[in-house]
């Protein structure tokens, strides 16, 4: 039985009309009152060919829904059997269990069709427990971003690095994310330790994990000749021990002034990118292991490289490389290639192009990014 199938059995008696569908729009599946009250929808038929919304903003409801276990209130206006607009409010979550044949994410929706079309206020279609639950929902984003912007200051002082930062939330406003980025000098030590991580999901409970990580790698850091990867090994332990459903990646750096020296340890993340005085731009990717609380036990690695005067060090997190439809490497290319015409900008000004670059990405995720400059 194929997933589409399975899902219109178990859903058969549900009386909203439900669908499954990848991010690309394919319909895997729909359940009887879904075929009854949109007779298009049939088993790989596309979304955007039933939806009167405009594309781009169900492509970014689609992506919303993806990236989230817990149901996410959205609307669909959708062609029903009469051939007109049905506005229908909405409940999707990402559902984990099924991958369609292209290996994209697959999200599971249940409908509630407005009975008087699509002219009225969404507000007249939702039942008083929806009501509730959309309050709630509301209201955890609300206090996640505060959580989030308590911990993601739009300015660093207090190290000998020259240092910018920059924080955009996803394109749906009010909803928070996992990035996180973190400078500070190290006790009792010259050294400068630059971290920067991404939890998954948009909830208070991820801005929560991402709070309670960037505190476990503060007092890693703390313990006497800690190295990079030994700090990354700690959080990882401690992610395995008491977050062990939770998906997260980091890179830990440490500056020594002294010797003109950067030591890192990568748990996953997007490779940070060292901008040369002279134009040359490189990732750090020597050393990309696992993200936090997949290595199995395996020893966590360290790798460094010599850095002087002038050269910048770009820290960012995938919201800022991603594009639909394009590989991942296409996006650090790119990003690389926008950094090796910034060779005389400082961090700030570094900091700006990137974010100004990266705001067409069409991609529904926070965006971080750290430069600091030697």
């Amino acid at each position: 039985m194929s997933a589409g199938e399975l899902f219109g059995a178990i859903t058969r008696t549900v009386s909203e009309p439900m669908l499954l569908v990848s991010i690309s729009g394919t319909i895997l599946g729909a359940n009887a009152a879904m075929h009854h009250t949109f007779p298009g929808a049939g088993t790989g038929s596309n979304l955007y060919d039933l939806t009167t919304d405009d594309a781009d903003d169900t492509a970014e409801t689609l992506w919303r829904w993806a990236r989230c276990g817990a149901p996410l209130v959205g609307a669909l206006a959708l062609r029903d059997a009469d051939g007109g607009s049905r506005h229908c409010h909405c409940l999707g979550a990402r559902a984990a269990w099924v991958a369609d044949a292209a290996d994209e994410p697959v999200v599971q929706v249940r409908l509630v069709p407005s009975p008087h079309g699509g002219n009225l206020p969404r507000r007249s279609v939702l039942t008083e427990r929806e009501r509730h639950l959309r309050a709630r929902l509301e209201r955890e984003q609300e206090v996640a971003a505060e959580v989030q912007r308590s911990f993601l200051p739009d300015r660093i002082d207090g190290t000998p690095l020259k240092v910018a930062v920059d924080y955009r939330p996803t394109v749906f406003g009010a909803e928070v994310g996992g990035d996180w980025y973190d400078v500070f000098g190290v006790p009792h030590t010259e050294r400068v330790a630059l971290a920067i991580g991404d939890v998954a999901g948009h909830r208070l409970s991820e801005a929560m994990i991402m709070a309670e990580l960037r505190s476990v790698l503060r007092a890693a850091a703390l313990e006497e000749g800690a190295g990079a990867d030994h700090v990354v090994s700690r959080v990882d332990h401690y992610v395995d021990t008491y977050l062990p459903t939770s998906m997260a990646t980091a890179c830990y750096l440490v500056y020594e002034p002294e010797e003109g020296l950067l030591t890192y340890a990568n748990a996953g993340h997007v490779p940070p990118l060292l901008l040369r005085a002279d134009g040359r731009c490189a990732p750090l990717d020597a050393v990309v292991d696992p993200p936090l609380g997949c290595s199995l036990g395996a020893r966590r690695n360290r790798d460094q490289t010599a850095v002087g005067p002038g050269d910048l060090l770009v820290l960012y997190t995938d919201g800022v490389v991603e594009r639909r439809g394009e590989s991942l490497d296409i996006g650090l290319g790119k990003l690389a290639d926008l950094l090796g015409g910034l060779s005389d900008a400082g961090p700030a000004e570094a900091c700006s192009a990137i974010m100004e670059w990266s705001s067409g990405t069409g991609h529904a995720d926070d965006r971080a990014v750290l430069v600091a400059g030697f």
